[in-house]
């Protein structure tokens, strides 16, 4: 399918492995790289994790603390943060709610697995 609405892409609001308490998750999943639209509610911490992907995160609302290897910076919207392959990182939502759009090359395979989980129900 070549088009997509937000709207109709299931939402996980369920936390587990690859998604933590406090975030929800859209994904629309390519051949080789996957688009995933979270939304992080207020005063979330991520703990730091790494995957093979590498991941662009784009701030569409909101503010949200990124630490990417040794490197920590707060972005807000319109700002961009490139986390290349294996690098450990973590995010932080603060005191406001946030969006964001993650591109992840090449597809994260445990993200692919929950959301044939999901559609197993």
């Amino acid at each position: 399918m070549p088009y997509y609405s937000w709207r109709d892409v299931v939402r996980d609001l369920e936390p587990n492995p690859s998604l933590p308490a406090g975030m929800a998750r859209q994904s629309i999943v390519g051949d080789g790289g996957m688009l995933c639209m979270h939304e992080a509610f207020p005063n979330l911490k991520c703990a730091p994790h790494q995957h093979e992907a590498e991941q662009f995160s784009i701030v569409l609302k909101g503010r949200m603390r990124f630490v990417i290897g040794s490197e920590d910076r707060v972005l807000g919207s319109g700002e961009v943060a490139h986390i290349p392959s294996n690098i450990a990182h973590s995010i932080e939502s603060l005191e406001e709610y946030v969006q964001v759009l993650d591109v992840f090359v090449p597809r994260r395979p445990d993200i692919v697995a929950r959301l044939q989980a999901m559609a197993a129900r």
